[in-house]
């Protein structure tokens, strides 16, 4: 069988790989090849526990092991993490994922695809420098994706986070920084990359535009010391994107693949809900369709994907709502759970499984329950034992 696939990320260039090596004929298409995609760049243990060979770039990586949040209240904990997260330049990760498609023998076209045609059992690629033809299409071209908009249904802006930020080249070594804002659905972040640092802010498509979050990010960066003249920001590498997170409703209903054709990545929705991590979903995702499509049950796709990850993406969205704008104890709920992290190793714990991939959102509420009497026992001796 021939495969189209369109986009060059990590989703489609490890889908390609893995097809290519079970013996499949693939196109992989993507005008730019490796580029730095505007995202954190953040791989997490669980990452690469089921795929070791991203350690291969060990020398192009941050490994970050704190992690510092910040309520809305302008609460403060840090976390020690107990598996680091690694920070990459996502030209540097691209790269590595697409060599390996190549030298696995995937074809790759560096050309944008302008129309997805339907020609009897076959797909008509028409591109900027010609016209292709596959039996099985793949979209791995993100939010906007091409082959989404033509067979399946467009992302609300409900569905969407914006984000906007600045890259700029100074070395940061006290690690992650997650900060919240009251009543924001969203967050504003500092992730130190190799060779700079990326500061960010995301918030829901719907409810914020760019100029919006722009304001946002210049004053926590005048508060926090990064900027002293709005006006600096004009010599700053800026970049802006989307990213999917979708709500209870649309993750029911989303449709990621058709007769002959499927969805992957960010293309097919796939990131953390509330987190927006999502290098790792595009990974599953493009490998299991991989593993679908060689075993001759393309259809099963869906039921892969729910299976493994997708059906706790839905418990993750039900509780977006409650995480960022909830009330919990006379405070917004984040404040609450920054000062009880702060007093306690158990809910620490907590946070560093999370964080590392081994909590999912099913069993969190079990996993709560089940440690709160040693969380509470911990924070009253927290609040008991004298100050130094």
């Amino acid at each position: 069988m021939n495969i189209g696939i369109i986009g060059a990320g990590p989703a489609g260039s490890l889908c390609a790989s893995r097809l290519s090596r079970n013996s499949q004929k693939v196109l992989l298409f993507d005008p730019r090849g490796a580029w730095e995609k505007p995202c954190g760049g953040g791989v997490t243990a669980k990452a690469f526990t089921r795929y070791p060979f991203l350690r291969t770039c060990v020398d192009t990586h941050r490994s970050i092991g704190n992690l510092a949040v910040i309520s809305p209240r302008g609460i403060r904990t840090k976390v020690t993490l107990e598996e680091p997260v690694c920070i990459y330049s996502r030209t540097v990760l691209n790269q590595l994922l697409l060599d390996r498609a190549l030298a696995d023998g995937v074809r790759f076209l560096q050309e944008r695809v302008l129309d997805v045609r339907r020609q009897e059992t076959r797909w008509e690629l028409l591109t900027d420098r010609g016209v292709h033809t596959v039996d099985f299409l793949v979209g791995a071209d993100g939010v906007n994706s091409i082959v989404r908009k033509k067979l399946g249904e467009r992302f609300a802006s409900e569905d969407l986070m914006m984000t906007f930020g600045y890259r700029i080249r100074k070395e940061i070594d006290n690690g992650i920084v997650i900060k919240f804002f009251p009543k924001f659905r969203g967050y504003y972040w500092v992730f130190p990359r190799p060779n700079h640092a990326s500061f960010g802010i995301c918030g829901r498509l719907s409810q914020h535009n760019t100029q919006s979050l722009k304001q946002l990010l210049h004053g926590f960066l005048m508060e926090s010391g990064h900027l002293a003249d709005p006006a600096e920001t004009a010599a700053w590498p800026v970049y802006s994107a989307l990213i999917p997170s979708l709500n209870p409703q649309s993750l029911h209903g989303n449709r990621i693949h058709g007769d002959g054709w499927a969805l992957v990545g960010d293309a097919a929705g796939f990131a953390d809900p509330i987190t927006c991590e999502g290098i790792y979903y595009a990974l599953r995702s493009g490998d299991l369709l991989a593993d679908a499509i060689s075993e001759g049950q393309a259809a099963s796709y869906a039921d892969r994907c729910r299976e493994d990850f997708a059906a706790d993406f839905i418990h993750g969205a039900e509780l977006f709502e409650k995480f960022y704008a909830g009330d919990f104890l006379g405070s917004d709920f984040i404040t609450r759970m920054v000062q009880a992290s702060s007093r306690s190793r158990a809910l620490r714990s907590i946070m560093n499984a999370f964080v590392a991939g081994r909590q999912d959102y099913r069993t969190l509420r079990v996993t709560l329950i089940r440690k709160s009497p040693q969380i509470a026992l911990q924070i009253i001796g927290s609040a008991l034992r004298p100050s130094t």
